[in-house]
């Protein structure tokens, strides 16, 4: 879950700067980044925090993620916001089942939240409420194998 908010803080990072010199036609979409920015920031502090109280040692981020969509333009931008938050939705829900009740609410609130914004940023594309992600988007579909939970982070990959 730490490594998906990682790369979502940087792909909100990505899609802000982007959006920023579109001026006006861009300021929702923009706030929209920022907002995501600034959630994910706070879970990354409130997740580094639960580990270091839990004797562990929090991964850093990496330098740079390959994000999954290129933010050329302001549906491009909205696009790869409503991704990387169903990203994020599916590693926290996937956390829930490994972690503590403690931890679990945390991941519950970060779920909760990124399924919000990612739709937000949907409806702001202009795309029917229709296309969000399923309700639990971490769940399996068919019966697979335990996922790391706090691993996870599909759609969004390191570049090497």
């Amino acid at each position: 879950m730490l490594t998906a908010t990682h790369a979502a803080i940087y792909a909100a990072a990505a899609a802000g700067g982007v959006l920023a010199p579109l001026g006006p036609a861009a300021a929702g979409a923009r706030e929209l980044a920022r907002l995501s920015w600034v959630a994910h920031q706070a879970l990354r502090d409130d997740l580094v925090a639960v580990i270091g109280a839990r004797g562990g040692q929090a991964p850093p981020a990496l330098p740079a993620y390959r994000i999954p969509a290129t933010p050329v333009s302001v549906a491009a931008s909205l696009a790869l916001l409503a991704q990387i938050e169903d990203a994020c939705a599916a590693a926290a829900h996937d956390a829930t089942a490994v972690l503590g009740a403690d931890a679990r609410e945390l991941a519950i609130d970060a779920l909760s939240g990124a399924a919000v914004r990612a739709q937000r940023a949907r409806l702001a594309a202009g795309l029917p409420p229709a296309t969000a992600t399923r309700a639990l988007p971490g769940a399996p579909r068919a019966p697979r194998a335990p996922a790391r939970a706090l691993a996870r982070n599909p759609g969004i990959g390191i570049i090497t």
